[in-house]
Formats: structure tokens, sequence, C-alpha cells
């Protein structure tokens, strides 16, 4: 698998209408007038920030923003599934609510345009067409084959067929003509059917003697990290802004999703991906992420957070230039108040790992110069502690990415990780990042901000 191509994807010529829909599925960029009932039509260019921050009332008795709704139908579709999960916390239970919601159900409170709903009906019915049909692409002509006889790999191909003016059969497996006698349930005679090539995983494992030894001389000094079991549940939250209404979009920033993506979960942590939230479902995702209750059984968590941005903070996809609109700004405070003690008993005394790109400014990076909480049992707790956040950029300065390959700053932490993070703790994998950046990029320089820590962290990929 390359760097470029996440678990989801890796199977894009099979998948390939499912991977239209979270390409094309711009629900929440549509008029507020198309999705609310009672809204005036007014020009998109005109709405305010009273427009995006109407909530959606589900089923279950949660309110959320349309976005915020839209982000989660997103990540289920994501992961191949057409069934949507109510993700605010339930007070009365004390869990993530998890109350399931049909699509019919979603469009009755956020409604949708005739060509919106054709897309989307369209695109779902093939999710559950792979559920209920066996068919795959033809390597040949690339149309849809169904294979009625599940128990032979080798598969007809009418259009190539008559095209080729011959009988053309392919493998189920390897997609590539078939090779060999024309019944086998296990492969065809083509090198390496049956076999699916990967590439070795950049992130080099730490090696249990060096961990044994590390405990042995700081155990003391470093948080404790729980075994790779069934029972660890680690989670990691990635909010990535690429498609705004009335400012440009991150092109590129996709390639940093699928590079933190694939590092994250190589650390052993489960990703929530969400797309395009406003400030207000920024908000809500912190805070419905702070409460799950996974967090009890995990060690830490990553939170990374990719927008557009400015001093004041992280914009929502709704935040316009023009100053007789109201802001559409996330304040990175809501993300520590959201994970800190009072707020986030899962990860308590637990490490916090925080990510931000986003422009902080507009002033250059470099410049010319010469030679010359509350009470509980324990007692008092810190109400923000256990935190280490990287941003990709000093106060007032700007945060670059590139079109093609992504940011550096993301490009860099993945890297540095990938080598070091066997052997390295967190503040001293920023440390690399940061000198990288002193050597490589004169423009740009990440720093590292309220950090609380008290102990290292060693994330031990692999164990």
């Amino acid at each position: 698998m390359t760097e470029d191509v996440d678990n989801w994807e890796e199977d894009l010529e099979e998948d390939a209408v499912i991977s239209l829909v979270i390409k094309n599925l711009n629900i929440q960029k549509q008029h507020f007038s198309e999705l609310h009932p009672l809204a005036k039509r007014v020009d998109s260019d005109k709405l305010s920030t009273s427009a995006f921050r109407q909530k959606v009332a589900l089923p279950c008795g949660h309110q959320m923003p349309a976005d915020y709704v839209v982000a989660w139908f997103k990540y289920y579709l994501k992961q191949k599934n057409t069934d949507f999960f109510c993700p605010g916390f339930n007070d009365v239970k004390r869990k993530t609510c998890g109350a399931k919601l049909s699509y019919q159900e979603i469009c009755q409170r956020i409604p949708l345009t005739d060509k919106q709903r054709e897309f989307l009906e369209e695109n779902l019915a093939a999710l559950v067409a792979r559920r209920l049909f066996d068919f795959k692409t033809c390597p040949g002509c690339r149309s849809y084959v169904e294979r009625r006889d599940r128990s032979n790999l080798c598969v007809n191909c009418t259009i190539c067929t008559a095209n080729m003016k011959r009988t053309y059969y392919f493998c189920w497996n390897c997609r590539r003509e078939w090779k060999g006698p024309a019944n086998n349930a296990v492969r065809c005679d083509n090198n390496g059917c049956g076999q699916r090539a990967r590439t070795s995983d950049p992130l080099k494992p730490c090696k249990p003697e060096m961990k044994k030894e590390l405990l042995r001389k700081e155990g003391e000094d470093i948080y404790p990290m729980k075994d790779k079991s069934p029972d660890r549940k680690r989670l990691a939250l990635l909010i990535n802004n690429v498609e705004f209404e009335h400012i440009n979009d991150r092109i590129g920033a996709d390639k940093d999703e699928r590079r933190m993506e694939r590092l994250l979960e190589g650390l052993g942590y489960t990703v929530v991906t969400l797309r395009d939230l406003s400030a207000l479902g920024m908000l809500a995702a912190m805070r419905d992420f702070a409460q799950r209750e996974e967090h009890v059984q995990s060690d830490s968590c990553f939170v990374v957070l990719m927008s557009h941005g400015d001093a004041s903070g992280i914009c929502g996809v709704f935040d316009s230039l023009s100053s007789d609109d109201e802001e559409d700004i996330f304040q990175i405070d809501d993300v520590f108040n959201s994970l800190n003690t009072p707020n986030c008993a899962g990860l308590r005394d637990k490490p916090k790992i925080i990510l931000i790109q986003a422009c902080r400014g507009d002033r250059e990076g470099s410049v010319d110069v010469t030679d010359g909480g509350p009470r509980d049992r324990r007692g008092k707790e810190h109400r923000e502690k256990d935190f280490c956040c990287l941003r990709s950029c000093t106060p007032d300065t700007v945060s670059y990415r590139n079109e093609e390959t992504g940011s550096h700053f993301f490009k860099d932490i993945v890297e540095i990780f990938n080598e070091h993070a066997c052997q390295d703790h967190i503040e001293e994998l920023f440390r690399k990042v940061i000198k990288k950046f002193k050597e490589k990029h004169p423009h740009q320089m990440p720093c590292k901000e309220r950090t609380t820590l008290s102990k290292k962290i060693y994330l031990f990929p692999g164990l």
C-alpha cells in the first residue's frame, strides 16, 4: 500500500461507485434554504452565521449541527456502512448514544435537493448491491461483472468476449486474464494469484527489549502505555476541513489526511475522520469525542485538526473573508476544555496529543537578518494537564500546504514518527520535526504550545 492509498481506497477498482460517494457528498455546502424548509431562499454569499448554526433534532432526542450529522454519515459511508448511529453522548446511560438511524430518517431532517437525493440513493443502492451480489470490475473493459458461481474464480465477461471475438475469462482473485483450468475455487495460474501484494509498513516497530530497558531505567517518568490487546481501545479524532463555502478550498489536504490516518492506525488508534465542519460542528465533535467510553480502556489519544485559520482560531467551512459576515471560527481553547480533567474523565492522567495544521495570521514566518479540576476522592486535580500540542506555525504566521503533496508539517511528522517513534518519546519527536523545519523549510516554524506533560510518552509501535 503506497503512502497515498488508504485502507478504504486500496480496493478502488471494485469500489469505484462507493468512492464517488465520499468525493461528491457535499450536502453541507448546499444553500441553507435547501437544508431547512423554513429558511428563505437567499444567495449563499449572503448567508449569516445564524443560518448554519441551526441544529437538527434526531429521533433519539439529540440535537446537533446539520453539517456534523452529514460528516458522520460520510464517515460511515467511508467505512462501507449504510447505517448511521448517533454520535451524541447519552447523559442517562453515560455512554455514546449509538441510536441507529436510516438514510430516510436523515433526509427527513436535512431536506435534500432532487439531484442530491438521486445521487445518494444510487450510491447507497450500490453499497447494498455489494452485499447482496458478488460483482467486480472486469480488468479488460472495466464494466461491472457479477460472479454467479461463488465456488469458481474463473469468470466470463460477455462484453470482452464480444469485443475480442473469443471467450474471455478473468480471475476473481487477482483480476487478470485467466490462466489454467477453468474451474478453480483457490487460484488461477497467474504468478502471485491469491497473495495480496503490499509494501512494507514504514513505521518501524519498537523492539521488546528496548521497551523493557526503557521502563527499567525511567519507568517512573514514563506514562503507562497498554500492551497491544483486544482490550486496548485507543481513539484518534481527525477533523479535516477541505471544501469551504466562501473561501478557497484546501486542495491537497486529502494527502495529509491519508498520511495521518495510516500513521495513527499503525500506532494502534482507531481513527474517526470527519470532513468539512463548521465551528459549531467542530465543537460538537470535540465534546462527543471527549465522552467516548473507549477512553476508559485507552492510554492516550490524538486529536488532529486541519483547516484554514487566523490569529483568532480555526476556520469552519462557512467562514468568510468579508467583515460584514459573522465569523465561523473554532476556538483552540475548546479542544483543551473538552479534554481537560473535569470534562473528560476517561482520559484523566493520560496523555492527549494535539496536532493543528492551520494558519495563525498572514505574516511570513521568516525575516531578513544581518550576519551580526474539581475536588474528588483523590483531592485536588490540575484542571489542564497531560497535554502536548504541536502547531504547524508560530503565532501570526502562515502555514503552507502544497496542492500536489500536502503540507510539510504532516509529511515531516509522519516521516519522523515512522523512523524514530520506535525509540524516542513524543517531545523528542516534535523536537526533530522543529529541527527539520529549521534546516529545510525557512518560511515556516512549528511550535509546541500548552504542553503540560509530567512524564515522557513513548508510543512503542508494534507492542
